[in-house]
């Protein structure tokens, strides 16, 4: 839907955010924190990504086979350790990710010579710069051109929490021509440009990242996921590694071709999340997934002209709650998407790690009724299905210092002292919650994750819903940035949650034709059927799928990492979705990526990370 634009923030908003049943508020995104510090030590998780590891569902083997497993090693574990995978001749790529220390975190090289029997090649580890680690999207692409020749590797780099390292963000290039003796290219390239327009020492942290060489030109591009910009979509040509060149920075899919869609309301956190790029005919595709904004298609044939081809816009109501007689509206997340080898079907993974919605509502005043958004802390006790908020809230300033007795909710505004010490006054004062509303800045409507612990559920909401909460009349999001507070105030709010399920899998029909514009069309939802089922939304691990790999032999199977719900093989086609394979191992298993792999005799594989352990090699065997 064009011309509708509402933004969570430059980097759209963390993990437990507040929502209403049919229009409510949905999650959004838990690794895209909702901006940054407003001073040193303020306390602001820039990233929380991809839940715990606690639980799992009993083993199961359907028309699946497990060739051969390869953990990885970490002196501090490997709970929650292995990242995106990737494979290029007889070597398998798994990013090590930030948990559990975020140190010596960059990608591990697996040996797959023998697929029955991989092995980290522990010598050949490729360390990303401290303070930073690689998480979504690695990539191998073998470039033949005057300035290299030869396999290149690409990793995005993320900051990690509380870090402010030198060298940071951007992508780092790699020569794996050797695999086992990996050789630095280029370290940390991307955008330098800050949101303000000016330049920074540093490049813009990045998501994610996707490298393709065009048949038309004979040069090589990159997307990057660009997580401080609003025109978060960055193309670079890197047909010289060695000094890649920004050749687009404009792509905001909102302001440019309005991939918003104006209802249902919660569909608020509208970003760039993860890419792939296309050769079909003579012209370039890329799939671009882009959070609530839904799966985009662009034409990326001349990188510095990109054109839309197609949009998809979520429904009213959420289709599997729907068929379960729950009416509500959809997640959004849509997080990462393959087209079929005949170009004729997409499949797109909606990532939601948090079974339960939650539903903030203003019950008195000016605004009552009103629905609003907030954001947990990362160490307090989250609201869910045993825990309410209800009753007034009494405003208290900032609670910098030692607050006077109280009782019921405290609002306090953002600044001067940090959100623990904040938390800790008003649980001193006898508080039993916290909402923490944003101060006046330029981005006072954005969300922050609060770093902060402790044993009242605290939430931070934007400036806007404070205001609200104080009764402040007439105020809206135009206004609320330079809205002075009130010296007192306090309006009565209720913040429950409701069982939404885990996110899953939406199949579409595509119609891309040899130019101009052509079409998504959903045909399907699949989900596994646990991720539906409130008795397992606690104590069975995250449900909730992450990525898929299209079978690029077969238009019509595709492969789904599901995290702790396994591996999955659906058939998919204008009929629809169904699950046709299944693996979980013996005491679970906790999946992040899936790429199919074939070995020097072109036999076919499937690769799946382990977060908690690393490779496993299956083959579909129905």
């Amino acid at each position: 839907m064009r011309g509708f634009r509402r933004r969570m923030g430059v980097l759209g908003a963390a993990t437990a955010v507040l929502g209403a049943t049919v229009t409510g508020l949905a999650g959004a995104h838990p690794d895209h924190g909702g901006g940054r510090e407003a001073f040193p030590g303020e306390g602001v998780v820039d990233h929380d990504q991809h839940g715990g590891a606690a639980g799992h569902l009993p083993p199961v083997n359907r028309n699946v086979t497990l060739v051969g497993k390869a953990g990885v090693s970490h002196p501090g574990g490997t709970t929650g350790r292995v990242a995106d995978v990737t494979a290029f001749g007889d070597y398998a790529y798994l990013n090590a990710f930030r948990e559990p220390d975020c140190q010596t975190t960059g990608v591990h090289v697996v040996d797959l010579h023998d697929p029955a029997h991989p092995f980290e090649v522990t010598d050949a580890f490729i360390p990303t710069t401290d303070g930073n680690y690689v998480g979504e999207g690695i990539q191998i692409l073998h470039v033949d051109n005057a300035y290299f020749q030869g396999d290149l590797l690409a990793h995005q780099n993320e900051t990690c929490p509380g870090a402010t390292p030198a060298n940071a963000g951007g992508i780092s290039l790699w020569n794996v021509t050797d695999p086992t003796h990996p050789q630095p290219v280029t370290l940390h390239t991307g955008d330098f440009t800050n949101p303000a327009g000016g330049l920074d020492a540093t490049p813009n942290q990045t998501h994610s990242m996707r490298m393709w060489t065009s048949a038309l030109d004979r040069r090589t591009y990159v997307v990057l996921v660009d997580d401080e910009e609003l025109t978060d979509i960055d193309i670079m040509d890197i047909t010289d590694p060695y000094h890649p060149v920004m050749v687009n920075d404009t792509l905001d899919l909102v302001e440019l071709f309005g991939v918003d869609q104006a209802t249902p309301a919660n569909l608020t956190s509208i970003f760039s999340h993860d890419m792939m790029v296309n050769k079909i005919g003579s012209r370039y595709v890329m799939n671009m997934n882009y959070w609530d904004g839904g799966y985009v298609l662009l034409d990326v044939t001349d990188p510095r002209n990109v054109t839309l081809v197609a949009e998809t816009d979520y429904a009213a109501l959420d289709e599997e709650r729907a068929a379960r007689g729950q009416q509500i509206s959809p997640e959004g997340n849509a997080h990462q998407s393959e087209l079929s080898p005949n170009n004729k079907f997409l499949i797109g993974t909606d990532e939601d790690f948090n079974p339960y919605r939650v539903v903030a509502t203003i019950d008195s005043g000016p605004y009552a009724g009103e629905q609003y958004t907030a954001v947990s802390a990362s160490a307090t006790p989250p609201v869910d299905e045993n825990t309410t908020i209800s009753g007034p809230v009494t405003f208290v300033g900032q609670a910098c210092d030692p607050l006077p007795a109280g009782s019921g909710t405290a609002l306090v505004e953002r600044g001067v002292c940090s959100f623990q010490v904040k938390l800790d006054n008003i649980t001193a004062a006898g508080y039993s919650a916290g909402i923490v509303f944003n101060t006046v800045r330029e981005d006072c409507l954005s969300y922050v994750r609060m770093l902060a612990s402790g044993t009242l559920p605290f939430l931070f909401v934007n400036r806007t819903t404070g205001l609200k909460l104080l009764g402040v009349p007439g105020v809206t999001d135009e206004t609320a940035c330079t809205t002075a507070s009130p010296a007192s105030g306090g309006e009565a709010t209720t913040i429950r949650a409701v069982f939404d399920g885990w996110g899953y899998v939406r199949l579409f029909a595509a119609d891309i034709p040899k130019a101009g514009a052509g079409s998504l069309t959903q045909v399907d939802t699949y989900a596994v059927p646990e991720s539906q089922d409130p008795a397992y939304a606690r104590g069975f691990g995250d449900l909730s799928v992450h990525e898929v790999a299209m079978d690029p032999d077969n238009s019509s199977i595709a492969y789904l990492s599901y995290y702790a719900a396994g591996f999955r093989v659906v058939q998919y086609g204008k009929n629809g979705i169904q699950e046709v394979g299944a693996f979980i191992d013996q005491g679970g298993n906790n999946f992040w990526g899936v790429e199919v792999w074939r070995d020097e005799l072109g036999t076919k594989y499937v690769l799946a990370s382990d977060r908690d352990f690393g490779l496993y090699v299956f083959q579909y065997t129905p």
